[in-house]
């Protein structure tokens, strides 16, 4: 090897040395960076799935309420219906007493006006 060739090798070994310390403070720098840069994103994620998380509780909670009273209206009514079947299959009743009984407080039987 030619003298300029081994001050070339020792020149690039030199800086190398001297540039590892900032390869690494640039690989710690960009890796740091990278990490809080998906932190970030998870946390905004987080943050989104709570949010919705939130308001599909409050969406089930309405959606348990509504059938709660749903419940409760079918069963006065089923309720209603026995009672009406009762009284027709009841012996010597007459019609104007079954009338009464299916009258709705609106004025309507069978929800038709008078």
């Amino acid at each position: 090897m030619s003298g300029g060739g081994v001050a070339g090798i020792i020149t690039t070994l030199v800086g190398g040395l001297f540039n590892r310390p900032r390869t690494r403070a640039d690989a710690v720098s960009l890796l740091t960076d990278s990490a809080l840069k998906q932190v970030n994103e998870l946390q905004e994620r987080t943050a989104e799935a709570e949010r919705e998380a939130v308001a599909a509780r409050a969406e089930a909670a309405q959606a348990r309420q509504q059938m709660r009273e749903l419940t409760g209206e079918i069963d006065a009514a089923v309720a209603t219906l026995r009672s009406w079947r009762a009284a027709i299959l009841t012996p010597g009743i007459e019609i104007d007493q079954l009338r009464v009984m299916v009258r709705d407080p609106g004025g309507t039987i069978n929800g038709r006006h008078l």
